[in-house]
């Protein structure tokens, strides 16, 4: 019968936790390793607690300290206090962090003693979800290491694992295992650690590539070398993600319909926005953001103005938009020429822009207004524009198509709604100060 790697580490986990868990070792320690010239006879209790007086009885403790300690598991020789020291007593305080185990006096080494440590009861609780969090590390690692084994042969699974950070996670995680080892002995955080490092060597093996179909023959060192080049190329990605301004994809789109306002994009003109999709990470596509164009029953002029104030709706910061007002103006002079679509776009939209700017309503504006002049008129209004406004002016009663900041602009509207044989007029909204919107 096969049996699966993530099976073989399960029974493995469980076996070590098993033998983890038994706190108290019963066999004790030989005695022809340890020299006993001390020897501990008995403690003045077996079992204690943190802060505890413990009395230490035997012979041959030596009649004063000098340069001989006590060793308890779990805290270090000096957090040890002591109360009195002589050939046959011992007197210590139970220090904070004692861990179940043997005493000893060292430097005249003495013969190891049993001891228990009744922890506080949290202190309990906390050890006993340590040793579940342990299982649960278990079952999350082989949870996410089987999903990704079960595609394995995906070159697109294998390429999402970077194997740059997994290198630096797994010696990272080998430097805490020496640690929890060596320097400040914790079986459990080290049990834990080791878990992360299997899982680790699993995601950087998926991610050389070596299980993905028609690269098996190649040799490992190669498919890391080629993985190591692809990441490298793909290591600013999400970097400029997060400094991509935000709107940019509308400001992309804003310069695209501004340049091809008469219907012809210079090169001139491309070479500047795709500059700055390309700095920015946005993926430009021209034929795409044509067939928007192409696809919209809206005017160009319109359609782009529309595009400027949902943008200004964002509020963006006004640095932003001061950039923006300035780059309008550049592309519109990119190819050495102003056409007379660009003048017309530009004398609406750039003092849009700059209206923002001031954050006060200083900018002249024009209002275009439709004066019904047949009864059936009103119905013909609202079927072109659903969204005017029914007004009362001091002539009678009109409809408020919008305002803008440029009278071209405002006349080029006037002339879309006089096709349709409507009275259309464009004032400025210090002509009448008589006008009340109604219903």
């Amino acid at each position: 019968m096969y049996i699966k790697p993530f099976q073989v580490l399960l029974i493995i986990s469980l076996l070590f936790h098993v033998t983890a868990c038994n706190e108290v070792p019963e066999t004790p320690v030989s005695q022809d390793i340890i020299q006993t010239q001390a020897k501990i006879t008995r403690l003045s209790k077996s079992e204690f607690t943190y802060g505890d007086t413990l009395l230490i009885y035997g012979e041959n403790f030596g009649k004063e300290q000098s340069n001989y300690y006590i060793q308890l598991d779990g805290v270090a020789d000096s957090d040890i206090q002591y109360l009195s020291w002589s050939d046959t007593l011992i007197t210590v305080v139970i220090p904070q962090g004692t861990e179940n185990g043997h005493i000893l006096i060292k430097k005249n080494v003495s013969n190891p003693y049993q001891y228990k440590i009744n922890k506080p009861l949290w202190i309990q609780i906390i050890d006993l979800l340590i040793k579940i969090s342990l299982f649960v590390s278990l079952i999350y690692i082989y949870l996410k290491i089987n999903k990704l084994w079960k595609r394995k042969h995906y070159r697109e699974v294998a390429e999402s694992q970077s194997l740059a950070g997994l290198t630096i996670y797994i010696l990272n995680c080998i430097l805490w295992v020496i640690y929890y080892i060596f320097i400040e002995e914790d079986i459990n955080s080290m049990f834990d650690t080791s878990i992360y490092i299997f899982e680790g060597s699993i995601l950087f093996l998926i991610g050389t590539g070596i299980f993905v179909k028609g690269q098996r023959r190649t040799g490992l060192w190669k498919l890391i070398r080629q993985s190591l080049r692809l990441e490298r190329k793909e290591a600013d990605y999400l970097l400029k993600k997060f400094f991509k301004p935000k709107h940019a994809d509308v400001i992309i789109n804003i310069l695209h319909q501004l340049a091809m306002i008469d219907e012809e994009l210079d090169k001139r003109e491309l070479k500047i926005i795709t500059m700055f999709a390309k700095e920015w990470n946005i993926d430009y596509s021209v034929d795409k953001l044509n067939k928007e164009r192409l696809d919209s029953t809206e005017n160009n002029y319109i359609r782009l103005r529309k595009s400027v104030e949902n943008y200004i709706a964002q509020e963006p910061p006004v640095e932003q938009v001061a950039q923006l007002k300035d780059l309008i103006d550049e592309l519109i002079k990119a190819d050495d020429k102003v056409t007379k679509e660009e003048e017309l776009i530009s004398s609406e939209i750039l003092p849009f822009l700059e209206n923002y700017l001031m954050k006060e309503d200083t900018v002249k504006k024009y209002h275009v207004i439709i004066v019904p002049q047949l009864p059936e008129h009103e119905n013909k209004i609202k079927e072109l524009m659903p969204g005017s406004i029914k007004i009362q002016t001091s002539g009678g009663t009109a409809f408020s198509i919008g305002t803008f900041y440029s009278f071209k602009y405002a006349d080029m509207i006037c002339k879309q709604f006089r096709k349709h044989n409507l009275f259309t007029i464009v004032h400025t909204l210090k002509e009448d100060k008589n006008i009340d919107s109604g219903k």
